[in-house]
Parts: C-alpha cells; structure tokens; sequence
C-alpha cells in the first residue's frame, strides 16, 4: 500500500509525463516606429517574440504571426509543467522531512556513534 506521498509523487509524475511540447518564458509583442519620407510616423508590428533566460541569459526568438496561437499554448503548458514541479518539490521535500522525523523515532544503540575506548598507557 502506498503511503499518501507517494501516491501524489506518481499521479504528479503522470501529469507531468503526459504534457507535450511545452516552453518557458513568454511572449511579447513588439512595434517599431519610423519616419516616412513625408515625414510622417509609421508604426510598423505588431511583432511577436519568445523570450526566455537559459543559463542566466536572455534568449529572445521571433514568432510568425501563424505559430502565434501553438506558442501561447505551448507557453501555458509550460506554466502546467512549473506548477507540477514545484509540488513535486513540495512532496519530495515532504518525503526527507518524514525520513528524518523517522530517523529520530528510530535511534538504537546501534545507530549511535561508536565512543572511543581509552587506550591503557605503556610506562
């Protein structure tokens, strides 16, 4: 019989499993402005663009407008995937604390260290 833990590891692992295609970070949109010819101010755009940190660095991709809709869900099952990581960190974190709680309950002679013995003394 599985304890309460591990029965909410595996059903998170499952969920976890189950996601396809997923993606960190976000989407942004993006216009730029320019002078015409006639002087006239033109904003150009709206442009889409993935960003993201790898390693401690701004990743930034340019989206079509036709991959928009297919990012933004592979954004929120990114987000899905977050969400299950986090409690499975919450569980494992469960797990060790119960471990310890279970190691204290459980501290035999044997589980003691072993005391150094006095050595006699050579005259």
């Amino acid at each position: 019989m599985k304890t309460t833990l591990e029965r909410r590891k595996a059903e998170a692992l499952e969920r976890l499993m189950a996601i396809d295609g997923a993606r960190r970070g976000q989407l942004s949109t993006q216009y730029y402005t320019r002078k015409a010819a006639n002087g006239r101010t033109i904003r150009q755009g709206p442009y889409y663009v993935w960003q993201r940190y790898v390693k401690g660095q701004k990743r930034s991709v340019r989206v079509n407008s036709e991959q928009i809709s297919r990012v933004q869900a592979e954004l929120e099952r990114g987000r899905e995937v977050q969400a299950i990581l986090d409690e499975l960190w919450t569980i494992l974190e469960q797990t060790a604390a119960e471990h310890d709680q279970h190691a204290k309950k459980k501290s035999p002679l044997s589980m003691q260290p072993a005391t150094a013995k006095p050595r006699p003394r050579s005259i």
